[in-house]
């Protein structure tokens, strides 16, 4: 067994720390190390740093330290307590753990390490040997420090989006900072108040820096961001994503009711066809390419209609807003023309929403970083088999996707 020296270089134990005593339980399982003080020691006071004496000593306290040869090692010690002439009688602060945690600074450190690789606490907790609670509250705290931690930094472009956080129509706004492809904070719901909650958390500089704010065209948040920021209306950007969504949905009506009406006519050409006109141009597979272009250069519907979502699509390659806007008034004049009640329908979608659209071609920004994340956070969820509460969701949001500084500093 190594002796007292070697326990103390490796807890980096300093004057007036030493350790008194090395006992194993007969089990051998367990190593409880008493960690004391020189008896002439001297200590600050925690607030202000004055040199204060010694008052009494605290009752045993222990926390878990990190695993040696498969056997949990536990660290007992009486810390003792001080009078400040200005604070009054206070605890010394111990130099292996910090505030109220049961673990010591390297096991706390190893718990982190363990949830950012495991990504489930469940499976942390198998392999630290540490009950739910013991982990759960690691997290916490680290998500309590990174924010405290978090510089007020200039964000130019940020995006919200909504996400499912539970049964039952349950979710949660989340803001992102799109240049660091982060979580900036998330608020329960998605209403108009839950977005203006997320704005009002940051600073004033902050707000002045925002450039745009890319989003879908949720409602609530269109209104929240065009009455909280300055000149908010003038910096939404709606994500091209969810636009061409819409067009996609609106392709399709027209598929399945041509297709209907073929089929009346025992005229099968468009059965099985739905996901081919989902296809953007250059994505389609060279297996379907013979059929498609029999299908498109047909008289039909739906080859007008996809041949309408892909001149759309070329809304977002237009090198300035201007330019952009011009296409989407020629397509707009197109759609008009023709008796296609669904591509109508979502041209008038767009001319009502033209100006947020085309501003992604003044700052090029997207959902697509913001997607990214909520795919990291359902697998997180799946595995969980689902997070119990908001506040669950939360705390794993800004742990794993939040690029905090999470970590313990040592004292």
């Amino acid at each position: 067994m190594p002796d007292r020296k070697t326990f103390e270089s490796l807890l980096k134990l300093s004057a007036p720390w030493f350790i008194e005593s090395i006992e194993m339980d007969v089990s051998g399982e367990e190593m409880h190390l008493r960690i004391a003080h020189h008896a002439d020691a001297r200590f600050v006071c925690p607030s202000c740093g004055r040199a204060s004496e010694t008052y009494d000593h605290a009752a045993q306290r222990t926390w878990r330290h990190l695993d040696m040869w498969q056997c949990r090692i536990f660290l007992h010690c009486g810390l003792p307590r001080v009078r400040c002439a200005e604070h009054g009688v206070l605890q010394v602060k111990p130099t292996w753990a910090q505030g109220s945690s049961r673990l010591s600074l390297a096991m706390e450190r190893r718990v982190l390490d363990t949830l950012l690789a495991c990504q489930n606490v469940k499976a942390a907790c198998g392999l630290l040997r540490l009950k739910w609670d013991q982990v759960e509250q690691v997290k916490q705290r680290a998500v309590a420090r990174g924010l405290a931690r978090r510089e007020a930094r200039a964000m130019p472009y940020l995006a919200v989006d909504e996400k499912a956080i539970a049964r039952g129509h349950r979710y949660a706004s989340v803001l992102y900072d799109l240049e660091q492809s982060c979580v900036l904070e998330v608020a329960l719901d998605r209403k108009k108040t839950s977005l203006r909650a997320l704005y009002n958390g940051l600073t004033p500089d902050q707000i002045d820096a925002i450039k745009a704010v890319c989003m879908d065209m949720h409602e609530p948040f269109i209104v929240a961001t065009a009455e909280t920021l300055p000149n908010g209306a003038d910096k939404i950007v709606h994500d091209r994503f969810h636009v061409m969504l819409h067009a996609s949905e609106a392709l399709n009506k027209v598929r399945a009711q041509e297709a209907r009406a073929l089929a009346e006519r025992n005229d099968g050409r468009l059965k099985g066809s739905r996901q081919l006109w989902l296809y953007s141009a250059e994505n389609l597979p060279d297996k379907h390419a013979e059929r498609f272009a029999q299908l498109q250069h047909a008289d039909l519907k739906t080859a007008k209609a996809w041949a309408m979502k892909e001149n759309l699509r070329q809304t977002w390659l237009k090198e300035s807003a201007a330019a952009a806007r011009d296409h989407l008034q020629r397509g707009y004049d197109w759609v008009c023309a023709e008796a296609l009640s669904p591509m109508r329908n979502l041209a008038l979608m767009v001319k009502e929403k033209m100006e947020p659209i085309v501003r992604y071609c003044e700052h090029r920004i997207s959902n697509g970083k913001a997607e990214g994340i909520n795919s990291k956070l359902m697998a997180i969820q799946r595995q969980a088999r689902g997070l119990r509460s908001f506040a669950s969701f939360r705390t794993n949001a800004l742990f794993h996707c939040g690029k905090l500084d999470l970590y313990p500093l040592a004292t």
